[in-house]
């Protein structure tokens, strides 16, 4: 089975050295083969939430929000790439073809410094030769504690916990296609620590690797007829990914 994990600082020091020596200094990762959704994929997240955030239902409309906001994959500059609903996750099969985030490992993969992993393993070849993701299921490991922005809106609250929304928004990334970058900061980068919520907001890398995925309308790209990253722009309000940067009269989507 073929998965990819968020882990905790500290377990993964001589791999963090060994990735960082030997790749760019900037760099987002694809998963090998390329490959992405026909369609924009809904995420069903486990609605029996996480028994250690508590929030009014576990942290599930707080993952379903972080999923789909503009602040993450779908701001990127491809459109909607990914939605997200709350359902029932009790009937798990991976590689059925409905992706789904279940706050519990069931397949018992997830466990040591790993906080969430996704099954990256299921995808089939398109006859012009490109790969298409068929399934990307995620667990979490609940030995954990977790939190959430509905719980703790201000993070003064936080104590050895972990954010839901930064982790998922992270293995969301792995669903669409996404590998570890080695950019410290990055939405995708492999690991995170306790009572830091920044992966629920994406980076410029982040960006830069969904939208060479997905970019330009290509497979699962979503509905933005807006300016796709490198056209010609003169506000924010021109570009898809709302980021218009440059010189006066030579500004681009970003």
């Amino acid at each position: 089975m073929k998965m990819h994990d968020l882990k905790i600082p500290g377990y993964l020091v001589l791999a963090l050295v060994a990735l960082m020596v030997a790749s760019s200094a900037s760099a987002y990762v694809l998963l090998s083969p390329a490959r992405t959704w026909d369609s924009a994929p809904t995420y069903i997240v486990d609605n029996g939430g996480l028994s250690s955030v508590n929030d009014s239902d576990g942290g599930v409309s707080a993952t379903v929000q972080a999923i789909t906001s503009n602040q993450a994959w779908n701001g990127a500059g491809s459109g909607n790439v990914v939605g997200a609903t709350s359902g029932n996750t009790n009937n798990l099969t991976l590689g059925d073809g409905t992706p789904m985030l279940v706050f519990d490992d069931p397949i018992n993969v997830c466990n040591g410094n790993c906080l969430a992993a996704t099954f990256t393993g299921y995808y089939s070849q398109r006859n012009d030769g490109t790969y298409r993701i068929d399934d990307a299921d995620i667990v979490t490991n609940t030995s954990y504690s977790w939190t959430s922005q509905n719980e703790d809106p201000n993070g003064s609250g936080c104590s050895s916990e972990f954010y839901i929304e930064g982790v998922m928004v992270h293995e969301i990334g792995h669903g669409l296609g996404l590998g570890h970058t080695n950019v410290n900061g990055a939405t995708m980068y492999p690991s995170v620590s306790s009572c830091n919520n920044g992966p629920a907001s994406i980076e410029n890398d982040d960006a830069d690797g969904i939208d060479a995925l997905y970019g330009g309308g290509g497979p699962g790209g979503g509905s933005c007829t807006l300016g796709q990253k490198g056209d010609s722009c003169s506000v924010d309000g021109d570009c898809c990914s709302n980021k218009c940067r440059g010189p006066s009269g030579r500004k681009t989507c970003k």
